[in-house]
């Protein structure tokens, strides 16, 4: 049996990169800053995210803000032009949770208007009858 699972909080060292496979989907990357808890160093971890997480990554995420990733640890090998091995540990983000909200880095409003979310005309509402009886 074999398990892969982490689970890190940190924040973003640096606004997320995103780019587009030929297929057309997403890919963001970022790297996150996690403490270690006893002596006040970091490790700078590399995250991924794929499709509809990286798409959230994306519009979301940007540089100072505290989130949770949960995902897999990959590590990555390749060999450089000279023939070196080398090899990079990543983790591919299955959730991100924002920590902490930064209002004033982006412009969030705090509430969405409930016609714009369910696109309704104020005179449907009006038109409704005071009884309780359904209409047939």
């Amino acid at each position: 049996m074999s398990y892969n699972k982490v689970v890190l909080v940190g924040r973003l060292t640096r606004d997320p990169e995103t780019k587009q496979t030929l297929d057309g989907n997403l890919i963001t990357t970022f790297t996150l800053a996690v403490n270690r808890p006893n002596n006040g160093e970091a490790d700078f971890i590399r995250i991924v995210a794929f499709r509809k997480l990286a798409e959230l990554a994306h519009t979301y995420l940007q540089k100072g803000r505290m989130v949770l990733v949960e995902g897999k640890l990959r590590i990555n090998k390749w060999k450089t032009n000279d023939g070196q091995s080398r090899s990079t540990p990543e983790i591919w983000a299955d959730n991100i949770v924002f920590v902490d909200t930064k209002k004033g880095d982006r412009d969030v409003q705090d509430e969405i208007p409930y016609e714009d979310v369910f696109d309704t005309d104020a005179e449907i509402v009006d038109n409704i009858p005071d009884d309780d009886e359904p209409p047939f």
